[in-house]
């Protein structure tokens, strides 16, 4: 464990855990394995075009950060801040965000396969134009007034999760999974009118 460093980005370590580390900012594209985060800083808040694998971010604050055109695999993101953070245009898979607070970020034009969340805040973040491979799981989530316009929703779980509003079409909700008090809330998106 590396404690309290201020570190170039490219010194970073396959397979190390930093906590409480500031890493300065660079030129070149992010590319980092296996690697635990907890309460570090990016200098740097445009993260674009990144390559993120096996990693776990604790305590982060990414909020606002760009990370438009990256890949995150098996990646865990627990007690994080990404408030309006632009993951659009990403490639995700087996990733999960525990415990994160996701308001008005971005996840537009991605790709995400096998991911999940549980007890985070999704409220007014875009997931338009997703392509959901495998499911989406969540549980203990709120994601009122998300949008998934464009996105698929097949297999896509928020049963467990809560919301009062969802931006949808008709067309996209085939195979959702939500329970039966969550469906009032979407049936006027169906044209259906309830006396």
């Amino acid at each position: 464990m590396i404690k309290d460093k201020q570190l170039e980005v490219a010194e970073i370590v396959s397979g190390e855990s930093y906590e409480n580390c500031t890493f300065l900012q660079t030129p070149e594209k992010v590319k980092v394995s296996e690697v635990n985060f907890v309460g570090c800083t990016f200098e740097q808040t445009d993260l674009s075009e990144g390559e993120w694998l096996d990693c776990t971010f604790e305590r982060m604050n990414f909020a606002n950060y760009h990370f438009e055109k990256s890949i995150f695999y098996r990646d865990h993101f627990n007690t994080c801040n990404l408030l309006g953070t632009d993951f659009s245009n990403n490639g995700w898979k087996d990733s999960s965000f525990t415990d994160c607070r996701v308001d008005y970020a971005n996840f537009s034009e991605s790709k995400l396969t096998k991911c999940a969340a549980k007890n985070s805040s999704f409220k007014e973040t875009y997931f338009r134009y997703v392509e959901f491979k495998s499911g989406f799981i969540t549980k203990g989530c709120d994601f009122d007034s998300t949008s998934f316009i464009g996105s698929k929703l097949k297999k896509a779980d928020l049963s467990k999760s809560e919301f009062e509003v969802l931006e949808v079409v008709p067309e996209d909700l085939e195979g959702l999974i939500i329970n039966q008090f969550q469906a009032s809330a979407l049936i006027g998106v169906l044209g259906v009118v309830v006396k």
